[in-house]
């Protein structure tokens, strides 16, 4: 080894959201069904779809593994530039069959933070075509999380993302959430003939699984309309099927403009994002001479392997019925996680579907948090630590008794730590 150089043991991953400077982090080297195990051989029950709710049915899952070694067997890329290829094809056909209404136009990415920034600039790029170049600005709310770009992070509404990393995209603010009329003050004082999008979760997630009033997406699409502001949804945590539907639009009875999508679309065995258009924002793009519409693209969009990853998880959604699943276990979870209300170290308890935070109180609530997570951990079941709140977020192949053993453990270590 050179003078200067480290080990794989030693250094050499710079890892995401770790402390550099912190202990050594588990090693997790295999996973099956609804377990994973460490390095030291230890089996957990995870509760996170992952770590961030991405593993939506679940770890070992062979016969995805089996289509993507036969499909790089054939062809291991051609995307960009002109050129397609079939499995990209089948796989935004798929994609557009489920969507709520005419959201048929499906431009893919690596991640949902890619699906962002592409949907950020469709929208720019969309008023611009029709001729209103001056809506440029953004509205979103406070606790959304739209990824780690900078078009992400300048929407997005956790401060602690944007930190650090100096002046951001313009023209973003972010208003009170679920509060509808702090949203019409807002686009009235920014002047909608200034602003491009709303942009919002259905359920807000990374920032605490806040779900909105039960009315509030349907006020917020006819307000976009009346200002003439497009929509655009988030919906890398919550599409398909986390809801207990195929999208949160589905859940909550609107249609976006645009919509993105990540995670649950190849189910995180291989990296994939998309943003998916509707027909009027597609339409607008569309040039019958032949010219590029829209200047953006990256290099592995509809990667062939991530396609046929794609096409596997909706085969085996369908199959297996995991949406209708996700919905009657995602009732149980409510349920379940609803009795740690009581107990003296819980603030709130909050979720919707298969997504759940159990929020801890006190002044300086994070070491608290993470002392919660160990001991659930030592206990054999993985949630995540965030904050001041505990996730859960189950595969969907989860059972009604191991989201009894989730709650019951999480039950047991916060009885303790009092």
């Amino acid at each position: 080894m050179g003078t200067g150089k480290v080990s794989a043991t030693t250094g050499a991953l710079w890892m995401p959201f770790t402390s550099a400077g912190g202990s050594r982090p588990p090693v997790v080297v295999a996973g099956e069904g609804n377990y994973v195990v460490t390095d030291d051989g230890t089996q957990l029950l995870d509760a996170t779809a992952g770590g961030v709710a991405c593993v939506i049915l679940g770890h070992g899952r062979t016969e995805i593994a089996d289509a993507v070694a036969e499909q790089l067997r054939t062809l291991e890329y051609h995307c960009l530039f002109g050129y397609s290829h079939p499995r990209a094809q089948e796989l935004a056909a798929e994609v557009a069959a489920r969507t709520p209404g005419d959201l048929n136009h499906v431009f893919f990415t690596n991640s949902g933070s890619e699906a962002v920034e592409t949907a950020l600039k469709m929208a720019r790029g969309y008023w611009r075509r029709v001729g209103q170049a001056s809506k440029t600005g953004f509205v979103s709310l406070h606790r959304g999380y739209h990824g780690m770009n900078f078009g992400g992070i300048s929407v997005g509404g956790l401060t602690e993302n944007r930190a650090g990393f100096g002046p951001l995209l313009e023209g973003c603010t972010q208003v009170p959430a679920h509060d509808i009329d702090a949203l019409e003050a807002e686009l009235v004082y920014r002047d909608p003939s200034t602003v491009a999008a709303v942009v919002m979760e259905p359920v807000q997630a990374a920032g605490g699984v806040y779900p909105p009033p039960e009315d509030y997406l349907c006020q917020v699409r006819a307000m976009c309309d009346h200002h003439d502001v497009l929509l655009l949804l988030d919906e890398v945590v919550c599409g398909f099927g986390r809801l207990g539907h195929w999208f949160g639009g589905h859940r909550y009875g609107v249609v976006p403009d645009i919509m993105t999508v990540a995670k649950g679309l190849t189910s995180a065995y291989i990296p994939m994002g998309a943003a998916i258009a509707s027909s009027r924002v597609h339409e607008a793009f569309v040039d019958p001479e032949g010219s590029i519409e829209l200047m953006h693209g990256y290099t592995y969009s509809g990667h062939p392997a991530a396609c046929v990853a794609g096409l596997k998880v909706i085969e085996i959604i369908e199959r297996e019925g995991l949406v209708e699943h996700s919905r009657q276990t995602g009732i149980h979870l409510q349920k379940q996680v609803s009795t740690l209300a009581s107990l003296p170290l819980v603030g709130e308890v909050r979720g919707e579907g298969m997504l759940a935070a159990v929020e801890l109180v006190g002044d300086s609530p994070e070491p608290l948090v993470a002392e919660a997570q160990r001991r659930i951990q030592s206990a054999g079941v993985l949630v995540r630590a965030q904050a001041d709140h505990l996730g859960i977020y189950p595969p969907f192949t989860f059972t009604d008794t191991e989201v009894v053993r989730v709650v019951d453990t999480t039950r047991t270590v916060l009885e303790e730590l009092v």
